[in-house]
């Protein structure tokens, strides 16, 4: 049966998602401490995902302590996941503390006064002609305790496979072959996939239809380390970490 409800309130979720996202934004901005600055995250992004929204996610006590045993540890390690849907990033932000993305700086970023010292506070960094060396240099001066980069290498791209996850086109993440903790997310279907999103009004689309699902379901699985193995290439690492959470990603 259908909730007429939920749909009829949609226009007005929106709405009132765009203002706490800027005033979130503002209050980030002036708030220095790192725990106050986790804390605020979490608690906008689970609003946003059990409120504003209507998802369920799945995480196992064994993978939530997996991750934040390598969050507190001195382990110099990047973050790989699948990125497949607008939604990930809010997802990810609800359920782990103290991360960041390695995110394109879009143009409607300006709107909500998210620029490269908001996103720096997030522990993330927008992508330009230094990226690799500001990934390099984050991961090898990484303490205890300091935030996790993320980076997806699928470069926005759907897998031709619905079975499968997006194959890894970009290097960045390995060019300096660093530790990779592997993230997947999982979907109970492919609706809120997106798609061409280097065209404005796409994003526009697929930002709205993150608010049409109710009580929708997303898994999310931390996999073990993998290490770079002796005279192993990026290519031959890169795919070896594909190969491993792609599979992952099937028994989901």
């Amino acid at each position: 049966m259908v909730n007429v409800l939920h749909y009829v309130l949609i226009p007005f979720k929106i709405i009132l998602f765009i203002i706490l996202i800027a005033i979130g934004i503002n209050i980030l901005r002036y708030t220095n401490d790192d725990t106050n600055i986790s804390i605020l995250i979490i608690i906008i992004c689970k609003f946003f995902i059990h409120c504003l929204m209507s998802y369920n996610i799945e995480i196992s006590d064994d993978d939530y302590n997996k991750y934040m045993k390598y969050l507190y540890s001195n382990k110099k390690f990047i973050c790989v996941f699948n990125h497949i849907s607008t939604i990930d990033g809010i997802a990810l932000l609800s359920t782990f503390p103290k991360m960041g993305f390695v995110l394109n700086k879009f143009e409607e970023y300006k709107y909500i006064n998210y620029d490269d010292f908001v996103n720096e506070k997030f522990g993330g960094i927008f992508v330009n002609s230094n990226t690799t060396n500001k990934i390099k240099n984050i991961i090898n001066n990484r303490k205890s305790g300091n935030n996790i980069l993320f980076i997806s290498p699928s470069a926005g791209k759907l897998p031709d496979e619905l079975k499968n996850i997006a194959y890894f086109k970009k290097n960045g993440a390995f060019i300096n072959k660093p530790s990779i903790l592997p993230v997947l997310i999982k979907f109970q279907d492919d609706s809120l996939n997106f798609y061409n999103g280097e065209k404005i009004y796409n994003r526009i689309e697929n930002f709205i239809k993150l608010f049409l699902p109710e009580n929708y379901n997303i898994k999310i699985k931390v996999c073990d380390m993998i290490n770079i193995k002796k005279n192993e290439t990026i290519k031959e690492y890169k795919d070896r970490v594909y190969n491993i959470m792609n599979q992952q990603y099937k028994e989901l």
